[in-house]
């Protein structure tokens, strides 16, 4: 009954219609599982088509240069006010800062006076700097001198009340319904500036932005209501691109104008469904909206033209003409102070120049619009389509059918693309695409569900055998479902973190869990961004190797550089971590890393169970370089190599450590320490020192214990960090003093530890 149900053309057109009509309820609905497919097209669409930037907007941007020439962050105040009327007096039209100055300066005066004891020595210095303008008001007037400045403030997770000194600009509505405050997005809780700094400033404005799932940011508020803890909004921010722009071209006073669609009751009492938000007026510009106020960022992608160091606009070297009449934003690019973004053009980008994408794509109206009316436009288009591929499913092949949906579906990302850069519409080609390929393959399976039915049979009765899933993957991969692996020369890295006991100890479960994060992130990128593969996380430890599954000639010499980078990248995880242990009132330790390097044949393949298998490497290979990643704390050095990996990567700066027996082996292997890379072998102090190292070397095993003693301290003066290593041979020296080495001895150590 039912076959013969399926196989009559008046079901299968009333089948087809309803699925239809089923699926462009999606469309309407805008279902949040086809959202990551529909980014996608729309990311694809920005990065072939970038908006084309205009030239009135600046950055002035706090950089790790400036980090380093100017101190650490956060500045004096009163540095940021000088460089606020730098900004202005080069003609800057206005001043946004994506910064939120909610705490007081901790170099003011004052602040400095009640740090210092109390003492017959110190009350004359505490006496004068209780006398002294405190920075932050002094930063209060420089702002109000300067004019045109705009102060950020940001949703927070903390309860503040700052409704007492944080108040909207002024708003003009225009249209029919009620204003913006039904329809904006409200948050409870915000991180302000402090008064003083509001009261002295023009305007202020709201950084809301919250990333897709994905981490990008496509779109944000404009508008951003404030809500008190009944839930009622009852003030309404900008945006911080939105209030610095209105600044620069509208003025102190000017206010904005929000054009509300159409709105009304129906005769059942509820909302029309086209009430909200058309578009705001920002002084001369028009800036269109969704309903609830929110704005599709139109990328132009990544210019550091726009980049201005914050230290040339201090000491008076930048360029006039890079700051004159334009919309100027000072924000930072440096890593450490974590503002960084993600758009659907760069991964990676300063979160201040979202703010500069909002402000030149107004100054330039070139937007991004998906108005309401468009989506009813592309379900009316999408069903006149559906129903033309259902209808003619009786009366063409599969071949055809096949041909008319193709057309319909290249027409949609055509079309799309087309409407993107001739009108900025963002058309929607996912759902279409969707609705016509289910058509065409539902309409292929019943018009030839006869012909197929024997075959159906058959794959349902061999799926009762082997799992479908099982079966695509063997044919289509057979290779990954089985164990082996072959013997190929490796270079292996193991790396831990020296006296983590210690550190674990200081710290609770989720602050050790961040402290690891922080550590293995940029150990790992360091590893792969010199061709590494990551074999395994251990606790604290990391093991990894080069020159499989991908054969690289140069392993030894990508896995030397990897560990320098390795030594480098502890610098900002360190200041981090100082950061965070002063703010939790615990005792700061310092990050160092032990790396060992070994380079030899070894074992490499799917290893494990049937049930469970990695890619991973074992061997003699792999053990050696476990064993000299844990003698490198012995030794005082960072990175200890094997000779194996010195004669592969001999343009590295090394030094002989020893001749060492490591646990497990009878025969000695010659170890060194990495130090640097091919610019430091050639410095010429770095020879004179090598030579001198050497001779220490040569005489500890000549026995002249003196000598050796006396050359290990001038070297140990040339390089201080290395003083750990020859207290290590003054020590064994005077072991050696009173228990001479046997006769034939080499210099050979044997270490009892692993």
């Amino acid at each position: 009954m039912l076959k013969q149900l399926l196989v009559n053309r008046r079901f299968q057109v009333f089948l087809l219609l309803a699925m239809l009509f089923s699926a462009n309820y999606l469309q309407y609905g805008e279902t949040n599982f086809l959202n990551p497919l529909r980014n996608l097209v729309f990311d694809t669409y920005n990065r072939i088509l970038p908006r084309h930037p205009g030239n009135g907007v600046a950055i002035v941007d706090i950089d790790e240069d400036s980090l380093s020439r100017i101190g650490q962050w956060p500045w004096p105040h009163t540095v940021i006010g000088e460089l606020t009327k730098d900004l202005r007096k080069m003609g800057a039209r206005s001043v946004g800062f994506d910064i939120v100055f909610a705490e007081p300066d901790r170099t003011s005066p004052g602040n400095l006076a009640r740090r210092l004891p109390v003492t017959p020595e110190t009350g004359p210095i505490i006496e004068s700097l209780e006398t002294m303008q405190d920075n932050d008001e002094v930063f209060a007037k420089d702002i109000r001198e300067a004019g045109h400045v705009c102060l950020g403030f940001a949703v927070s997770n903390q309860s503040r009340d700052i409704s007492p000194w944080l108040k909207p600009p002024k708003y003009l509505v225009t249209g029919k319904g009620p204003g913006p405050k039904d329809f904006v997005q409200s948050e409870t809780n915000f991180v302000a500036p402090m008064p003083g700094l509001v009261a002295a400033a023009d305007g202020v404005g709201v950084f809301a932005a919250r990333p897709d799932s994905d981490g990008i940011i496509r779109r944000i508020p404009l508008l951003v209501g404030h809500m008190n803890r009944r839930g009622q909004t009852y003030q309404v921010f900008p945006a911080l691109s939105l209030e610095t722009l209105l600044l620069g071209v509208g003025g102190k006073d000017a206010p904005y104008r929000i054009n509300m669609s159409r709105a009304g009751k129906t005769s059942w009492g509820s909302e029309t469904t086209f009430t909200g938000i058309r578009s705001l007026g920002v002084g001369a510009y028009n800036v269109p909206t969704d309903l609830s106020g929110y704005f599709y960022i139109y990328y132009a992608g990544h210019r550091p033209s726009l980049y201005i160091p914050a230290w040339k606009i201090l000491n008076g070297t930048a360029p006039a003409q890079a700051i004159k009449d334009k919309i100027v934003l000072v924000g930072t690019s440096a890593i450490g102070l974590f503002d960084l973004r993600s758009s659907p053009i760069d991964r990676v980008v300063p979160g201040v120049e979202m703010h500069a994408e909002i402000i030149d794509q107004i100054m330039q109206q070139q937007f991004l619009k998906r108005p309401f009316m468009l989506q009813a436009q592309e379900l009316l288009a999408t069903a006149l389509a559906g129903i033309l591929i259902i209808f003619l499913m009786p009366y063409v092949s599969t071949g055809a059918l096949a041909l008319v949906s193709a057309i319909f579906i290249a027409g949609g990302f055509v079309g799309g693309l087309y409407c993107y850069q001739n009108y900025g519409l963002l058309i929607d080609p996912v759902l279409p695409t969707l609705i016509y390929l289910t058509l065409f393959i539902l309409s292929s399976i019943l018009t030839n569900m006869r012909s197929e039915a024997q075959k159906r049979a058959i794959r349902q009765a061999f799926s009762h055998y082997i799992s479908p899933v099982l079966m695509e993957e063997l044919a289509g991969n057979p290779e990954k479902l089985k164990l082996g692996g072959e013997v190929r020369e490796l270079t292996v890295m193991f790396t831990d973190i020296r006296n983590f006991t210690t550190i674990s100890e200081s710290m609770d479960p989720a602050d050790l869990i961040k402290m690891m994060n922080d550590f293995l992130t940029p150990m790992t990128s360091c590893v792969l961004e010199n061709r590494g593969t990551i074999d395994k996380y251990m606790g604290d430890a990391m093991m990894a190797f080069w020159n499989a599954p991908l054969e690289d000639p140069d392993h030894a010499k990508n896995a030397c550089r990897a560990a320098l980078d390795m030594v480098k990248s502890l610098a900002p995880v360190n200041e981090a971590q100082k950061q965070a242990a002063e703010a939790a009132g615990r005792p700061f330790h310092e990050l160092r890393a032990g790396i060992g390097l070994h380079s030899g044949k070894s074992s490499v393949g799917n290893m494990g169970s049937k049930q469970r298998f990695a890619y991973s490497a074992l061997g003699d290979t792999v053990n050696l370089a476990s064993r000299m990643e844990s003698q490198t704390k012995g030794y005082g050095v960072n990175i200890m190599i094997s000779e194996g990996t010195h004669k592969l990567a001999p343009d590295f700066a090394v030094i002989e450590l020893d001749l060492l027996t490591v646990k497990g082996r009878s025969e000695p292997e010659r170890v060194y320490a990495l130090l640097g890379d091919a610019q430091m072998l050639e410095d010429a102090a770095f020879k004179d020192f090598r030579a001198l190292h050497a001779r220490m070397l040569e005489t500890y095993r000549a026995r002249k214990w003196d000598e050796a003693v006396e050359t290990g301290k001038a070297c140990e003066k040339l390089h201080p960090e290395l003083g750990g290593l020859y207290a290590l041979y003054r020590r064994r020296i005077e072991i050696y003093r009173e228990n001479p080495p046997p006769d034939g001895w080499t210099g050979v150590w044997v270490a009892t530890e692993k």
